[in-house]
This record gives C-alpha cells, structure tokens and sequence, in this order.
C-alpha cells in the first residue's frame, strides 16, 4: 500500500440498524478514495439488517452477541488492517467525497496521529426532510486536548486516529457503557496525540427516538451523565498532586452535575437531585452559579426550539 494511499478502515456497530445502515453503508461508498475498507461488527440483529448488509459483498462482517457498542468497537479495531482507523455509526453518514482530503492530511504530515473534520447534527421529519440541529466546526471544536474533550462537543466519529494510537494507548474501555469516546479521546490527549482539524463538514450525526445520545428525551441520558462524572472525577483525584488537565476536568465535574441535577428534577427523581446537586457542591464551592448558567441556557435552548 503506497504510504500517499493508505488503508482506510471504518469500522461501524450495529444491533437492529435496519432503518438507516444502508445509508451509512452508502456514505462510504460514495467517497472519492478506493483504498477502504468497511467492517461491520453486528451483535445478532433479528430485523432485517443483516439481510441489508448481505447486499454489500465488499463488507467484511462479523455477526455475535457483544457486551455494546464499544466491544464491537473492539472488536472491529481489532479485525483491521488499515494504517487509519474511523468510527462511523450505523444510524450516521460521512460526508461526500472526504477521505481523500483525510488521507492527505496524514501523508503531508507524517508527524500527525489524528485528523478530525466538521459536524453535523440532523434530524429528519415525518416526510424525510432533513434539519440541520447544530454544526460543530470551529477550530477549538476540531483540537484534540483535554480541554476540546471535556467542554467542549468531543465529535468522536469524526475523528480519524493512525493504528499506532490505538498500539500506544489502547482501545474502549468496556466499564463505560455510553461515554467510553470520551475517556478514551483523553487519554490520546494526555498521551500527546498530535492531531489536525480540517475545517469542513466530515460527520453527520442523525438524532432519532433511538439515538444513544443525543436525543434529549434519551432514556440514557442519566447514565452517560454519571459516566461523565466517573470518568471526571477520576482524573481530579491527584491525591493533593496538581496536575495541568485537573481544572477541566473539575469544570466538567461542576457542569455535568448541574446538568444531571436537572434531568433529575425533570424526571421527577427529587432525591437524586439533590444528590447530584450535594455532589456538585462538594467539589466546587461555586457551583450554584454553574447550575444557574446551566439552567439559563436550557430555558434559552427550549424557547429556540
């Protein structure tokens, strides 16, 4: 494989991704590079996905029961053979014509581990319309630090790594069921992962009843909060010790409370709170004033919508 050409793989997970795997499954193919592969690593779907994936003879797929998105995720890193490695969720799509640029950008600096693009976030109406929700694209949107990673909007799937981070740093932990992106993007950051950000739309992320996360009626969305504030918390126990990523993740500490504090109270769980509220408190003496900024800008958010 010419090092100006190198391996692509993408490796997609899916469990009952009927509705929309066959448009990610396009999106790929509708790039404007030939040296790619695309794994699906399927957890045993019973609704007609794989039927739809069987129509694609270029796929590689494997079909088991797995432990969730990030075992899969595992699983198909694993089963790879590409010098470049994407995520692309089975409900999501690529960007036309991107992985060219994506591939450019690593074999014009052979010093770089990462590349990172633009985002979309969508939804789309009853008649198929498409809306777009939100665009993440700005520079400090694309860095890949722990501050980008923590504060701001993470936008994983748009990012590509080299095999050797993965070698260096590891794959998903599997402890953490929604948010295991996020811990892993901070130790590439902590790990010095140089990473470059191409300021265009890469990623489409769709936001539907089902979505893991985005959707703001998920059924998750208490459990990625708690993930978010495990993984936080663990980074700001420095035994005394300062270290420089500590203040970030303290803010995300104080953030993620008053935002969990919130879904608490709107699901009625008015222990839990104050719970949340007693944990956000403790660690940040000033957190009241994060928990009002917080609250302002869903009020905002919802009167937008």
């Amino acid at each position: 494989m010419s090092s100006r050409h190198p391996l692509i793989s993408i490796v997609t997970p899916c469990l009952n991704g009927r509705l929309f795997i066959e448009e990610a499954i396009q999106s790929v193919l509708d790039q404007d590079y030939s040296e790619f592969e695309h794994i699906i690593v399927d957890g045993g779907s019973t609704d007609g996905t794989l039927e739809i994936i069987r129509k694609y003879p270029h796929l590689r797929v494997i079909s088991e029961p797995d432990r969730g998105l990030y075992d899969a995720l595992n699983k198909g890193v694993r089963l790879s053979n590409g010098d470049i490695i994407g995520h692309l969720n089975c409900d999501d799509l690529y960007e036309k014509r991107v992985f060219g640029e994506v591939s450019g950008r690593f074999a014009t600096s052979p010093e770089i581990d990462a590349v990172c693009g633009g985002v979309e976030v969508f939804e789309c109406d009853d008649r198929g319309d498409k809306r777009i929700i939100a665009q993440y694209m700005r520079p400090q949107d694309l860095e890949l630090s722990v501050e980008s990673v923590t504060l701001g909007p993470a936008i994983t799937n748009a990012r590509f790594f080299r095999r050797k981070v993965h070698e260096r740093i590891g794959l998903y932990n599997t402890r953490f069921r929604i948010a295991a992106d996020r811990e892993f993007l901070i130790r590439a950051a902590l790990a010095g992962t140089e990473s470059v950000g191409m300021q265009t739309v890469l990623y489409h992320y769709r936001v539907h009843p089902q979505s893991l996360t985005f959707h703001r009626d998920s059924p998750h969305r208490l459990r990625m909060l708690d993930e978010f504030l495990e993984i936080a918390e663990a980074q700001m126990r420095t035994n005394g010790k300062r270290v420089w990523e500590e203040p970030f993740c303290r803010k995300w500490h104080a953030r993620t409370t008053a935002e969990a504090t919130l879904r608490a109270l709107r699901e009625k769980k008015y222990k839990l709170a104050l719970s949340y509220a007693k944990r956000g408190r403790g660690d940040t003496p000033a957190w009241p004033i994060t928990f009002i900024k917080v609250l302002l800008r869903r009020v905002m958010t919802g009167k937008s919508h």
